[in-house]
């Protein structure tokens, strides 16, 4: 545009050479004339251009006369002659004579100035003034015309000032480069888009090479331009200023003169948008959940080939009608789930039962949001549903084992905790009483040692069979674990009332059973706690009945016993012990032995457990479970935890200096892991020994601890976790983790309790446990740790459950810190499990 101004300018200035040219020449003229009609002077008025020719020729004045004057004389006289008038009329007013010129509708007025009176004009005075009048009605003319021309200019500079106007500012890309690839052409839009002003470009020799740096690209791209024929749309991918690429539909028109203008629009939004559009629509179609899409009013609109798969329903029994699927199945136990207003809530996730198309009833997992346009009106539902009906099976198997003994399927600790709150409330309100009964089988072990196991666990089956069919069904009998079991007994007036049950329930122990051809037989010692009387608490009543068992085994067994609060053997026994082990702490009788942790697969050492010992000066060498019941809830709990925790770390610093490199899992109660203090110490003592790194450590606490505060067992782990340990949840199984548990908590582990492994050869029920936790943990990210692993025929059978890795005996007993580097290198001379 600017070069077009330029030779615009050149033109008009050589248009103006040539006029000044001929008005010399007629000024010339108009003198000569002058002399021969005997005046001073003589000029040309041009009307149309209200006296500018005046001005043009003579100059701003003549002699005192102004441009008006003349064409007042013209008004004046209003001559309609011909080219020249037939006569000439002398103006009676002014020295000076007047012609009229004439031709079509161009009209001028040839005048003569004379000093006295004008004087009668001779005939060469009349031809004389006949040629002036002819050259200044040409002169007059190409005036004109010159004058048309400059309004034609003025117009075209303004319309090209608007089109200017319109190209700088126009939101569309608008630029131009000459034959030399030289900007000549650059509109706002495009510095706004590129960033570039235009006063940089076109100074630069080639900025193409700013657009396209790569030098083989931009070969490309310029081949590709002389290859333009006319104007057509094509899509480039020049760079900005800053490097970014972008995507951009230009039409490239070239001019005659070999220029190029080019006119486009930067569409990577719009790219980027439509590769959005199809990736949403791929992963739509794709994913392995089903999505359904409503509009405002909740009726189907699209549903995915997944949907379609869980469900059964194909689009055509969807679209356009209302999303009432996952509206209450009236059969199920599940409570309603879509909240009434889905307008409401920006986003609503839960659960829910339907029924697929073939009837069947299938779990999911809800997930809907609401999709708004930009003035925040619904316009749609996005409901996504996962089948979790696998995940409600296994859950339902985790509670059935994690409330009901495996072996008798009786409840279990847990649920008789559970079902003695609900108990002793109902007792509250109704005014009655309960008993709590702790019953252990007397010579039970003698039967075990001598027919075995199996008869054992056949006789235990036996004991709680017969004692459920001998109480009440108000009553409850549940096992505690080994050969001890517990009864409640509800709806009491007097404490002595449950006498008469509790005679039934020993009459029908004391019979013989029948085991493998042999009668075996046991008796009971039952201890009884009363609530309200003794106790409102459900553990301090189980604990008392307890203490009331031991005492009908002292007074000779095959009775019950009445809870006293003179009972107080067992808490001197716990008391001596307690005493006990703080001289043992202080004496450092305590050790720590480790088990390996294998990984079935690689056959390689993943890393050890360790186990507390105590090196008991009379008894030898004894297990947790024989001395830490003393400790628990007690101050000890938590000090002989934080001993264990600093003797593993010394142990791991002395590896280190060996080039022993072994991760290492330690143990920690529910009392320690919610002290207030632990966090801090577990931080002071990492910081005692800075070579070992907390990421080679794995905390592994049990299922008792989240029968707490899970909340505050959540933020003690995770502060943990950050430290960099591993968490890991111990003897899972054993208690009740639920779902909601294992979704809570920031566990990285799952170990199996070893419950649910001795059997796994011959119980398909512990089979289907071990399978369905492997595919849980799968399922949430975690790892799988079978305990127990005591033959590698058990070995063969984790491996084909997917279970990786796995310790006990069939491994290795737990050994002292010194004897690992030995067994490790025996372990890796040979292939176990084979």
């Amino acid at each position: 545009m600017r070069a077009q101004n330029h030779q615009d300018d050149n033109r008009a200035g050589k248009a103006a050479e040539v006029l000044d040219e001929q008005v010399r020449e007629w000024r010339q003229l108009c003198e000569q004339t002058a002399a021969a009609a005997g005046a001073e002077r003589a000029c040309f008025v041009f009307f149309h251009h209200g006296g500018g020719g005046v001005s043009r020729v003579l100059g701003r004045r003549l002699r005192g006369w102004r441009e008006c004057h003349y064409l007042a004389v013209w008004r004046q006289r209003r001559f309609y002659c011909g080219l020249t008038g037939p006569e000439l009329q002398l103006d009676s007013q002014a020295a000076f004579m007047a012609v009229p010129v004439a031709r079509g509708t161009q009209r001028g007025l040839l005048l003569l100035e004379f000093a006295g009176a004008p004087a009668a004009l001779t005939d060469s005075g009349r031809q004389r003034l006949d040629i002036l009048a002819r050259h200044g009605a040409l002169l007059w003319r190409e005036t004109e015309l010159d004058a048309r021309q400059l309004q034609l200019d003025e117009s075209s500079g303004r319309l090209l000032s608007r089109l200017k106007t319109l190209f700088m500012h126009v939101p569309i890309l608008i630029n131009g480069f000459n034959t030399e690839g030289r900007c000549i052409l650059w509109n706002d839009e495009c510095e706004r888009v590129f960033g570039w002003r235009f006063e940089e470009l076109k100074q630069h020799p080639a900025p193409i090479e700013l657009f396209y740096p790569d030098p083989e690209e931009r070969s490309g791209v310029i081949a590709t331009f002389r290859e333009l024929k006319g104007s057509e749309f094509r899509e480039w991918h020049p760079a900005d200023r800053n490097g970014r690429r972008l995507t951009t539909l230009w039409a490239n028109i070239m001019l005659p003169n070999g220029d190029m203008i080019c006119v486009g629009h930067d569409i990577t939004e719009q790219r980027a948008l439509e590769t959005q559009q199809r990736l949403a629509a791929s992963v739509f179609e794709a994913s392995y959940d089903g999505i359904v899409l409503t509009d405002a009013n909740n009726s189907v609109i699209h549903i995915n080939p997944s949907f379609t798969r869980i469900t059964g329903y194909q689009p055509e029994d969807m679209i356009g009608r209302a999303a009432t699927l996952f509206e209450h199945d009236t059969d199920s136990q599940e409570g309603p789930t879509l909240p009434a207003d889905l307008h409401s809530p920006a986003h609503w996730q839960g659960e829910c039962t339907i029924r697929r198309r073939n009837g069947s009833r299938c779990a999911l997992l809800l997930s809907v949001s609401v999709i708004r346009d930009e003035r925040g009106r619904v316009q749609h539902h996005a409901i996504i549903l996962t089948d979790i009906s696998h995940i409600k099976r296994h859950e339902a198997e985790l509670r059935q084992r994690a409330l009901y003994d495996s072996l008798t399927r009786i409840p279990n600790r847990q649920l008789f905790s559970e079902l003695l709150e609900r108990a002793m409330a109902t007792a509250t309100r109704d005014g009655t009483m309960l008993a709590v009964c702790y019953l252990d089988l007397d010579g039970f072990k003698q039967v075990n040692d001598s027919l075995g196991h199996a008869a054992g666990d056949r006789l235990l089956v036996e004991m709680g069979r017969r004692m459920a069919l001998v109480i009440r069904s108000c009553d409850v009998v549940a096992r505690l674990g080994g050969d001890e079991f517990a009864l409640m007994i509800t709806g009491l007036h007097q404490p002595l009332e449950c006498t008469e049950i509790l005679d039934r329930v020993l009459a029908a122990i004391d019979a013989p059973v029948r085991l493998d051809g042999h009668q075996a037989r046991v008796s009971a010692s039952i201890g009884v706690a009363v609530y309200p009387q003794d106790s409102k608490d459900g553990q301090t009543l189980l604990r008392y009945a307890d203490k009331a068992m031991y005492e009908a085994k002292k007074q000779g067994k095959r009775r019950h016993v009445f809870f006293e609060p003179g009972l107080h053997a067992q808490d001197q026994e716990r008391h001596r012990l307690y005493e006990e082990l703080h001289r043992a702490l202080a004496n450092d009788e305590f050790l720590l032995h480790y088990q390996p942790k294998i990984d079935l697969f690689s056959r390689r050492m993943m890393g050890v457990e360790a186990l507390l010992r105590w090196q008991h000066p009379q008894k030898g060498m004894l297990t947790p479970a024989e001395f830490l019941p003393a400790v628990l809830d007690s101050d000890m709990e938590f000090e002989l935890g934080q001993w264990v925790i600093r003797r593993l770390l010394q142990q791991m610093t002395v590896w280190l200096e060996s080039g022993q490199n072994y991760h290492a899992s330690f143990n920690v109660s529910a009392g320690q892991l919610l002290h207030d203090d632990f966090y801090s110490n577990l931080q002071y003592l990492l910081g005692l020994y800075p070579a070992v790194a907390p990421e080679r450590l794995e905390l592994e606490f049990q299922e008792t601890a989240v029968s707490g505060d899970i909340k505050r067992v959540a933020g003690v782990l995770e502060h943990c976790r950050r430290l960099g340990l591993t968490i890991s949840l111990d003897n899972f199984g054993a208690g009740y983790a639920s779902l909601v548990h294992l979704n809570s908590l920031p566990v990285d582990i799952i170990k199996i309790d070893r419950r649910f492994i001795t059997d796994l050869l011959t119980s398909p029920t512990d089979v289907s446990m071990v399978e369905g936790v492997v595919q849980l943990a799968a399922a949430l990210s975690m790892v799988v740790v079978a305990e127990g692993m005591e033959a590698p025929e058990l070995g063969e059978r984790l491996q084909q459950l997917g279970c990786h890795y796995v310790q006990g005996y069939g491994i290795s007993h737990p050994m002292p810190a010194e004897a690992i580097a030995g067994w490790l290198s025996e372990w890796n001379q040979q292939l176990p499990l084979q």
